[in-house]
């Protein structure tokens, strides 16, 4: 198996868990017994820019979870309600309407189809 494989994958997660790029790629290489320039041209050619892999995944993962949400609108709908029932239970009446807008613009739902499940929520 190809060495640079198993040393871009940590260097992956090493990226993911907010590692400092540079200092993840030299610690990985080293301990992979690489090049650290050659690991850093088959990392930039594999991820793109280092510094922004993270948020890059997480822009990815962001769009793929609304893809699948637009897919399945029973999925949307319970994703929107299970973020309304995470909502800060201090907001104001208005502040809590607008961010029960806000949720439904990003899973694409009607609220008002959701109206009664909502109603219930507050209850609680």
């Amino acid at each position: 198996m190809d060495p640079f494989v198993s040393a871009l994958e940590e260097l992956a997660e090493a990226l993911l868990a907010g590692e400092d790029a540079e200092g993840a790629l030299q610690d990985i290489a080293q301990e992979h017994e690489l090049p650290a320039p050659a690991l850093r041209n088959r990392a930039l050619r594999a991820f793109g820019p280092l510094e922004t892999y993270k948020q890059r995944q997480a822009e990815m993962k962001k769009e793929r979870d609304q893809t699948a949400r637009r897919r399945d609108p029973v999925f949307a709908g319970a994703s929107f309600l299970a973020a309304v029932a995470s909502l800060n239970p201090r907001l104001s009446i208005e502040d809590r309407r607008a961010e029960i807008e806000r949720l439904a613009a990003e899973y694409d739902v009607d609220p008002a189809a959701h109206k009664e499940a909502i109603d219930r929520l507050r209850r609680r």
